[in-house]
């Protein structure tokens, strides 16, 4: 405050200044105009009016007629008179421009009389409703603060939910594409092997049977028929494992929705149990990624030795099928993966049982549902290892009800090759082992497909969890930091509250100092208004300067209307006695030249 009212009285002495200033400039800028507007009037002589005659032409040459030199000073004078009414507009508005400035600085100290003189002494009272007003301020920025890490975190939840939204859909998209690729591919092998079959009954039926070979076609047939029943409970099993591998997709995808709506819960409500909950988190991920990339490897160790088996069967001839000699290599292979399932399934349960030894010392002082929900998980995924080993249990039993079919007919072959058998009967019997090598290399082809549509599953999901475990992190550590940050907003609230308060302290002192200097401001003001009533004064004797000079002006224009109207009618009448003149000379011309034509003669 009292650097401002400093600053204030030294642009008051600066202005009293530039005002002094300019009334002297003015001053005797007027009285050097006055005179010489006053000199050039009245010490110009006025020249007589130019009367030609006949014989009386006026001094100088042609072109002094046009009167611009007659009257040298009315110009400059004019011209002048312009110039000061110039200068005494810009300088009137200079002094208003002056005069707005100090009533505004005249306005502005009466204010800060007026408050000054308004202002209480700081008691007791005053003091609580400026700590209230203070405290009302804080708790307006602290509620700012928190709306807006609270808009923050809803904006988060928002993109977070819609990241959630798009990846369950391409999800869905993807599987039910997958469905559709299974479904028409069964369509297609079902359709298949059921044209073959057909194919085979008519060559069967179209083929010339003897008395002897009657019964043995007709056991033909019946395996025929049993072969075909087979291979409808082979579709319908895999048609089964689709349905339970859409189901269990379905679960789980509802299981994982589950489990981010609960952590997002958790992380919206409390912060105390971020850490311990984060290292469960990492930890059981782990372990559970390495349970699935192990269960992953085994299942595709299982397809590639069973399509090993089917290859080695497909590839085998006829004469190798009629000795005997691939059907049991086939069952001591089932045998060896049978017990390679059973081997692998062991150590699965055993680190199925470490992980939840594992996840119970682990998670003992977390919340119990999380716990619950991964006992669930594990649970069902043994659900579905017991599952995949009794589909395997059953194809295994399927084919080895296929071997015991294709060794009964090895052996009624031979018998019947040992009593001389037609040969037409072991064409047939070719061309129904033909059509098995084709029905099993269709199985092949769509156990095939089966494992590429699993894989493709596989890594669609393991792609989709590393997605959600990631965007989940990031949501934790956004979390820290805006926890952080709102750390370091209290922490700054606290030290402006600080900063106010002794601010306070000061405000309260600089008052106290203000008064004093009041009374100070006070005596300059009245100073200052009876300089500006000096000023408007004198402003008001150049208004009459200023009229005085303006009738100046209105007398001289007067006049040298009259005296431009002289010129002119001089100027006529110099016109026509230069026309006559003219017209004489011309005259006296014309009768010279007769005259001395006359003289030459």
């Amino acid at each position: 405050m009292e650097e401002d009212l400093r600053r204030l009285s030294q642009g008051l002495d600066t202005l009293n200044g530039l005002v002094a200033g300019l009334e002297d400039r003015l001053r005797v800028s007027l009285r050097e105009d006055t005179t010489k507007m006053i000199t050039t009037l009245l010490g110009s002589p006025r020249r007589p009016d130019s009367t030609v005659g006949f014989g009386v032409i006026p001094e100088g040459g042609p072109e002094t007629l046009d009167g611009g030199e007659g009257f040298p000073v009315l110009g400059e004078l004019v011209g002048r008179v312009t110039e000061v009414k110039d200068e005494l507009r810009v300088k009137s508005n200079m002094l208003d421009e002056i005069h707005g400035m100090v009533m505004g600085h005249d306005g502005q100290l009466k204010r800060l009389l007026e408050a000054d003189t308004a202002r209480p002494v700081l008691t007791g009272g005053t003091q609580s409703l400026l700590e209230e007003l203070l405290d009302a301020r804080l708790a307006g920025v602290k509620a700012e603060i928190l709306d807006g890490f609270e808009r923050r975190l809803s904006g988060l939840e928002n993109h977070c939910d819609e990241r959630i939204g798009q990846v369950q859909q391409q999800c869905e998209k993807e599987h039910l594409n997958g469905q559709e690729q299974m479904q028409l591919s069964l369509d297609g092998r079902e359709t298949g092997l059921r044209k073959e079959l057909g194919d085979l009954q008519a060559q069967i039926q179209g083929l010339t049977l003897t008395d002897n070979c009657c019964g043995q076609v007709n056991s033909l047939s019946q395996r025929v028929l049993l072969l075909e029943e087979s291979v409808k409970g082979l579709t319908e099993s895999q048609r089964q494992l689709q349905v339970t591998l859409t189901e269990q997709t379905h679960h789980m995808e509802t299981q994982l929705d589950a489990r981010l709506l609960d952590i997002e819960g958790r992380l919206n409500t409390s912060d105390r149990g971020k850490g311990g909950l984060e290292g469960f988190d990492g930890h059981g991920a782990g372990t559970l990624d390495g349970f699935k990339t192990l269960l992953d490897d085994k299942l595709k160790n299982l397809e590639e030795r069973l399509f090993v088996a089917v290859e080695e069967l497909s590839n085998a001839t006829a004469p190798a099928l009629l000795e005997g000699h691939v059907v049991p290599a086939l069952e001591t292979e089932i045998d060896n993966v049978r017990r390679r399932v059973e081997a692998d399934l062991d150590g699965l349960q055993k680190q199925l049982t470490d992980l939840e030894l594992l996840c119970t010392s682990a998670c003992s002082p977390a919340p119990n549902p999380e716990v619950e929900l991964i006992q669930t998980e594990m649970e069902e995924c043994k659900d579905v290892e017991k599952k995949v080993s009794s589909r395997l249990d059953t194809h295994s039993d399927m084919l080895d009800h296929l071997n015991r079919t294709l060794q009964g007919l090895l052996t009624q072959l031979a018998q019947e090759d040992q009593e001389g058998s037609l040969q037409g009967e072991i064409t047939l019997l070719k061309i129904n082992v033909n059509s098995v090598n084709r029905t099993l290399k269709g199985l092949r082809d769509s156990v095939h497909f089966f494992a590429r549509e699993i894989g493709h599953a596989n890594s669609t999901w393991e792609e989709r969890e590393h997605r959600l475990a990631t965007q989940v992190k990031g949501i934790t550590e956004l979390v820290g930091r805006q926890s952080n940050l709102l750390g370091a907003g209290e922490r700054r609230l606290i030290q402006m509250k600080a900063e106010l308060q002794s601010l306070r302290r000061r405000l309260a002192g600089e008052i106290q100092g203000c008064r004093s200097t009041a009374l100070g401001v006070q005596q300059e003001v009245m100073g200052v208004e009876s300089r500006v009533s000096q000023v408007e004064g004198r402003c008001g004797s150049l208004s009459e300067l200023a009229d005085e000079l303006e009738r100046i002006r209105s007398e001289l224009e007067s006049h040298s209307d009259t005296y431009l109207a002289q010129i002119n009618n001089t100027l006529a009448s110099h016109g026509q006695q230069l026309s006559q003149l003219k017209e004489g000379l011309q005259e006296c011309a014309n009768k010279t030249d007769p005259d001395s034509h006359r003289g030459d003669q």
